[in-house]
Order: structure tokens, then sequence, then C-alpha cells
């Protein structure tokens, strides 16, 4: 028995809606937990936080594509969730639906592109449409949930740590009352977050998607109640949440697949704007992923030589610890971490640019290298000159790159200020 979220654009859609409680009649029957929401969300209303805490702990989930779900912003937001634990090694179940005679051509066109590789349930073609068969299927999915494994990716371990740090403030529920209103939560869910059993976890999934200006807030009304080590931990586990979550997801190679010649373009200026999203992407994850940072502009005639021979050097030396070309060999454990270079020229980028990273990656095909642009994301044809490039989005403005980097410096004095020190 498990926990099954439906996404779902259902409403006003019969057909998608006798599938829906087809499934959820059936997950029932199969003694799972069905977690839907039938009231729908509007494009400008806020994340429900049942919907945050379902996302954040379901062991498995239905995604129902009819054409009201792939205009949906609320179902792409959802299934962002879903991959990014999916990417970082959750044994999560997503079993995606494709209903009004959809195509996976359309999934893709709608920006849902990373459920294509997933084994969609699906109406035969020529065969007339049959919610009690197409829900069938979609159960069938269901006789048995992948062992869990709570807790062990890294996602779970960040929001762990984060209850664990805010457990320090349940002597006085109404601070953490305060700091659930700080975040927008609705009064209906306030017992949810004093709860003996689960309160503090419920607070810690709103920290996932909370905007940046609220989880500041938040944190300004806990930090009186925690110790200044906790604070510290506190601060340091939620310095990168300002970085949008897709974004963040775009980051990962995919679920379950070493990362192939995988570029990221960045427009940023700073190489800890640069740091920052990857710790988001991996949710500070301290085991299996690496990241280094370099900051080199070349100055000779060979540019492409010139960075080609600074990077390789840099990677043996600072992931492996090989000065010396008789040192040069990979450990065994290679395939079990994810690396990411970090490269910061300070200068736009160009083909000679992207010429040497495609060199790079002849001998590193699993580096993942981050590449900041500066305040504009390069155009087609610098992107396309790199092999596999991802351009991270939404894209970043000067004033986004500079008040994070002002929030997160607040977040670091905090206990400072708090002692009346600064």
């Amino acid at each position: 028995m498990g926990d099954v979220f439906i996404s779902h654009s259902a409403r006003g859609d019969a057909f998608a809606m006798a599938v829906l409680e087809k499934i959820v009649k059936g997950l029932r029957g199969k003694t799972h937990t069905p977690l839907v929401d039938q009231s729908g969300i509007e494009p400008g209303d806020e994340w429900r936080p049942q919907l945050v805490d379902w996302l954040a702990r379901c062991d498995a989930a239905v995604v129902l594509l009819n054409q009201a779900a792939l205009e949906s912003h609320w179902v792409r937001r959802e299934v962002n969730i879903l991959m990014w634990r999916r990417a970082l090694g959750a044994p999560l179940l997503v079993v995606p639906v494709l209903l009004d005679g959809l195509t996976t051509g359309a999934v893709k066109q709608a920006g849902l592109e990373e459920l294509r590789p997933i084994q969609f349930a699906r109406t035969a073609q020529g065969t007339e449409p049959d919610a009690e068969s197409l829900a069938g299927q979609v159960l069938g999915r269901f006789a048995t949930l992948p062992q869990a494994a709570t807790g062990t990716d890294p996602m779970s371990v960040w929001l762990g740590r984060l209850a664990l740090y805010l457990s320090e403030a349940q002597r006085q529920p109404s601070v953490l009352t305060e700091a659930a209103r700080a975040l927008k939560v609705e009064q209906e869910y306030l017992a949810s977050v004093t709860a003996q059993q689960g309160g503090c976890l419920f607070l810690a999934h709103q920290f996932l998607v909370a905007p940046p200006e609220r989880m500041e807030k938040a944190v300004d009304v806990l930090a009186p109640s925690l110790q200044d080590q906790t604070i510290r931990r506190l601060t340091n586990a939620l310095a990168a949440t300002w970085v949008n979550e897709e974004a963040a997801r775009s980051a990962l190679p995919d679920p379950g697949r070493q990362p192939q010649e995988m570029t990221l373009l960045l427009n940023a200026f700073s190489h800890g704007t640069a740091e920052q999203y990857i710790r988001r992407a991996t949710c500070g994850a301290i085991h299996g992923f690496e990241t280094k940072t370099i900051g080199s502009l070349p100055m000779g005639e060979d540019r492409v030589g010139e960075r080609i021979r600074t990077w390789e050097d840099t990677v043996w030396k600072e992931f492996f610890d090989a000065d010396s070309p008789e040192e040069r060999m990979f450990p065994s454990d290679l395939d079990t971490r994810t690396h990411y270079l970090v490269i910061n020229e300070l200068h736009p980028l160009d083909t000679e640019f992207a010429e040497a990273v495609n060199l790079l990656h002849r001998a590193f095909s699993w580096l993942i290298v981050l590449a900041t642009t500066g305040t504009a994301a390069p155009d087609d044809r610098i992107r396309k000159a790199f092999k596999n490039a991802v351009v991270l989005k939404p894209l970043l403005t000067a004033e986004d790159e500079k008040t994070a980097a002002l929030r997160s410096k607040r977040l670091r004095q905090l206990p400072d200020r708090l002692a009346g020190m600064c």
C-alpha cells in the first residue's frame, strides 16, 4: 500500500473525470491512498500547502494528460517536482496517461518531454476510448509499488534535515504557526503545521517551493527560537531556494542515466550564482555530487587549445587529485557520482568556447559543464554549436542575481544580527 498522487486537469472533461474516478476507486481497492485535488487551481493561484506536501511525500503518481492538462501551468509544475524527485534517485513510480487521442509528440510540444521515456497508458490506435479499460491499464502498474527507500534520496534527506532544524521551535507552537503564515499557509492547514507527528515535516515541505521573500520572512520568525548552530545550518540549507524549481530540475541528468556531453548555459555573472543553481538542483547533497569552478579567459592565439588544456588539467586535479599524467586514472566509483564543472570566463560565449567544451566532453563525456553567459543567454547559433546544451530557464536578470546575493548575505548574517553584532 502507498500514497498515489494524481495530477490532472479533468474539471469540465467528462471522459477525463470518468477515468479519474475509476482510478481513484481502483487504487482504494488495492489499499493504496489516492491523493487527488478535485477543486482545481487557477493560473494566478498559489501553491496549496496540501499539494506541496503530497508531491514531496507520495510513493507514486498518475499524470492524466488531456488537452487542458497540456496547457496547464499547474500540471507542468507538478510534473516538474515529480521528475525532480526521480532525477535525484527517489524510487517513485510515475504513470502518464494519454487522453483525447493525444500523442507523445503533443506531450513534447507542451514542454513535458521528460515524460516521454516512461511507458504511457493509452487507448490503442483505432479503438474507441473506454474509461474502464484505460483505468485498468493504469491500475495494472500498481500491483506492487517500488520498494520504498524513504529518506535516502537527496530531496528527502534535505527535507528531513529542515524538519529536524524546525523541531527546535516545537516548544512554541505559535512560532511555527507564525512561520507558516509568513509562507502564506492558509488557516485551514495551520493545524497540520503544529501537529505532533509530521508537523515540522509538513512545514519543511512548504520551503520546497516558497518564494524567496516569504522564506526569508519565515526564517526571521523562526530564528529567535533556534540555537545559533541550528540557524546557521537552516539558513545554509535554504540559501539556494530562490532558484526556480524548473531550472533546478533542468540542471540534472535524466533519471537513471549517466550524463552524456551535457552543457548547461546560465545567464549569470557570478560563479557563486552558478554554484547555487547546482545546490538547488541537488538539494545540497553532500554525497554523490561534486562541483568545481574555474574562471579562466584565454589570452594567446590558440584560444581553443589553451582552454581545453586548462580545463582538462582542472578536471584531473580538482576531481581526482591527479597532479601529474602518471596519476591520471579514474576511480572505480566514477559512475556513482555526478560531476559539475562551472566555467566562468566573464566574457560572452562564442563558437570557439563551444568547440573547446565539445573537445572537453570527448575526454570526459560524463562531465556536466555549467557555463555562465553574462546578462544575455547565447543566441541559437551559439547554443547549437554545443552537442547537448540546455539553457536554464526562466532567464535571470541582473537585478535577480543581485537580489539573490544580498538575500544570501542577510541569511548568513542572521545569527550575528540576533546577537546585536551587525
